[in-house]
């Protein structure tokens, strides 16, 4: 890949990850003109496809571009249909992929490592990046090895999906987590194929607060009505009336039918779930199908939980290492950009629906030419929608292309 430029004069962007925000990002900068590679360390779409088996809650016209969807054409879902992860990317984002690859570079199973720039360092010109002038540079990971290239503009559009947070006390790991757990504890499981056997007739705990938890709370206990062994403990970390703050008039639908379902399993006499409010993860033991967990629950002390499996279920966090040689700076709580964090971080609603991508100024950073942009610029910020990171693509490629093509979209 390197010295893939087009030519010397090219104005060349990189786009990281080819999942919804990249392959949308990858479309408009392409069509204006710019010299585009995308890299993925997987398939394209590889996040979504992990997670094939779950519905969205959000429509596909929230979850799709105008532009994308004129460019894939015929036989797309209804703008209200409700995929799963799998159907969104054989309707759509495969589709899309395959236009994107006529005008610009996919490298699937490329990961980047890391990016800086090729001459200036992380800690020159500080107070005054804008005076950098030379190129990223971008180290690369591929089955054939080690590979750099060159961008003038670089988006990372990773996302965080993979990068788990922890379940201890604290948010870091309690002792036992890191060697007891895999990555596949802490995703939602697949009860009605791959993960049956491992979920059917066992004692499951999970640990988490928000959507993706209330989504295998529901699926777990629809599943102890034909496992009768089927026992459920579901740990939140705040207390309250109810284990999720249902949104007033939610115009997801789907939402709110998994808010509802969730909560009444939680708070209903004679339920299959025992909701564990408040409760502080200490520690975990045992082996794999025979776990003990140690928690400190409000009103009951200390006690150990013994349990089949275990899903982590708190979220993901980005992976910060790949631009840490670059000037870009960090809100202190969220880890994401700062000055969309800031932003974010003003906002009172807790529904993802009312949260907005920012504006061009609090998606930029002391870096120039380098945005973070999707799920990745919220950091652990969980209100994230694929709406919002299709908003960012506009703002961010809009200005690239005014500042560095000359050319509109």
């Amino acid at each position: 890949m390197s010295g893939g430029l087009t030519s010397a004069s090219a104005v060349r962007v990189a786009i990281i990850g080819a999942g919804p925000i990249g392959l949308e990002a990858a479309l408009k900068a392409s069509r204006a003109g710019l010299d585009t590679a995308v890299y993925e360390r997987g398939r394209t779409a590889e996040s979504v496809r992990d997670w094939g088996h779950v519905q969205l809650f959000s429509p596909f016209g929230l979850n799709s571009s105008t532009r994308g969807r004129e460019a894939v054409g015929s036989s797309l879902p209804g703008d209200g249909a409700l995929l799963t992860g799998d159907e969104f990317v054989e309707s759509y984002l495969e589709p899309l992929a395959a236009v994107v690859a006529g005008s610009a570079e996919i490298h699937e199973r490329s990961s980047v490592v890391a990016v800086s720039r090729e001459s200036t360092w992380k800690h020159q010109l500080v107070g005054r990046r804008r005076e950098a002038t030379d190129r990223f540079r971008l180290l690369i990971e591929t089955p054939g090895g080690e590979t750099t290239d060159s961008a003038d503009i670089v988006l990372d559009c990773s996302g965080t999906w993979g990068n788990h947070r922890w379940i201890g006390a604290g948010g870091m790991p309690c002792p036992g987590e890191r060697t007891l757990l895999g990555g596949e504890d802490y995703r939602i499981p697949n009860l009605e194929g791959s993960d049956r056997e491992r979920f059917a007739d066992q004692h499951t705990v999970v640990v988490g607060s928000g959507h993706s938890a209330a989504t295998s709370v529901v699926a777990l206990a629809e599943m102890a009505t034909r496992f009768s062994s089927t026992r459920l403990t579901w740990i939140t970390l705040a207390g309250g009336a109810t284990p999720l703050e249902p949104v007033v008039d939610d115009p997801l639908p789907a939402r709110a039918e998994l808010v509802a379902a969730a909560n009444r399993l939680a708070v209903e006499t004679g339920s299959v779930v025992d909701w564990c409010p408040g409760c502080l993860v200490l520690g975990l033991d045992g082996q794999p199908g025979q776990l003990s967990m140690e928690v400190d629950e409000p009103g009951r002390g200390r006690r150990v939980i013994q349990a089949g499996r275990i899903l982590g279920q708190v979220g993901f966090r980005p992976d910060r290492s790949v631009y840490e040689e670059l000037q870009v700076q960090e809100c202190y709580a969220t880890a994401g950009p700062i000055r969309l964090a800031a932003s974010l971080l003003g906002e009172t609603s807790t529904d993802c629906l009312a949260q907005g991508g920012g504006d061009l100024a609090t998606l930029q950073s002391p870096e120039p030419d380098f945005y973070i942009v999707g799920s990745k610029s919220y950091g652990r910020d969980a209100r994230f929608l694929i709406r919002v990171g299709l908003e960012q693509v506009e703002l961010v490629l809009d200005h690239v292309i005014d500042t560095h093509a000359g050319v509109t979209a």
